[in-house]
């Protein structure tokens, strides 16, 4: 599905609704924004189609929803959104006027977590009768955006770049994510993708992209090599024969990885 342009709104929009989210509400609450909301606050945009929130369980995502529908927003189900919105796995709520709230509950789009690290980051930029809002730093945003389709997600990262960030804060948080993740999912490898598209589309330079690069390559291989080793015990050399394209030293090199 293709959807109808939305139109932009600015940050005095933003706070109004929070504001009328902060009288909706009848018991404390706090929520950490994302994406164009923050960047529209930050004035590296002039106003944003939606405000990305994540929350950290599901009593808050229910306290959320039925404040927002007090406030006159409604669901949109899933056929409603066109396909990079839907892949987020967010609950989506608009009104009449056209602006959205896009919620995720502890994850952003079913991969990274909001985490202990993340809330320390961020900053309180409301503070209300229930609501409390803080605001992922700059840091973070660009690394979840690294993590998501939307067509404007890459713009944003190269805005957030040009702001000025400090990518060892990135990588750092990159890594620890990757590494708690139980699904073998190999986040170092989406982040790596993304940052040369930065290259080719707005000629970023990311000083990380080579680390990821290396850590994503010796994290597929070990996989590949596992995958391989559990059917049966295999020489270095009938390993390499089963994974076409690696060298007998890459697979040494994996596998002692793998014995560390």
């Amino acid at each position: 599905m293709i959807e109808p342009d939305r139109e932009n709104f600015n940050p005095e929009y933003v706070s109004k609704e929070l504001t009328r989210l902060d009288e909706a509400l009848t018991e404390k609450l706090s929520i950490y924004l994302l994406g164009g909301a923050v960047m529209a606050i930050d004035g590296l945009k002039p106003g944003t189609k939606d405000i990305d929130v994540i929350v950290e369980n599901e009593s808050s995502h229910r306290n959320l929803v039925s404040s927002l529908e007090k406030c006159d927003y409604y669901l949109l189900q899933s056929q409603d959104l066109s396909r990079p919105y839907q892949e987020l796995s967010a609950t989506a709520l608009q009104n009449l006027e056209g602006f959205r709230w896009e919620i995720f509950i502890k994850y952003v789009a079913k991969k990274l977590a909001l985490s202990d690290t993340m809330m320390k980051r961020a900053d309180e930029i409301y503070s209300g009768k229930e609501l409390t809002v803080f605001r992922l730093s700059k840091e973070d945003m660009f690394l979840m955006k690294g993590m998501t389709e939307r067509d404007r997600d890459l713009e944003d990262m190269a805005l957030i770049a040009k702001s000025g960030i400090k990518y060892d804060l990135i990588f750092d948080e990159c890594i620890k994510q990757s590494e708690s993740d139980s699904r073998g999912n190999i986040w170092e490898a989406s982040l790596y993708e993304k940052c040369e598209e930065l290259g080719e589309e707005y000629r970023i330079s990311v000083p990380i992209s080579k680390k990821l690069k290396k850590i994503s390559e010796e994290k597929k291989l070990t996989a590949d090599i596992e995958k391989v080793l559990k059917r049966k015990s295999l020489t270095q050399k009938e390993i390499s024969v089963k994974l076409p394209g690696s060298k007998p030293a890459d697979v040494r090199a994996g596998l002692e990885i793998l014995l560390r």
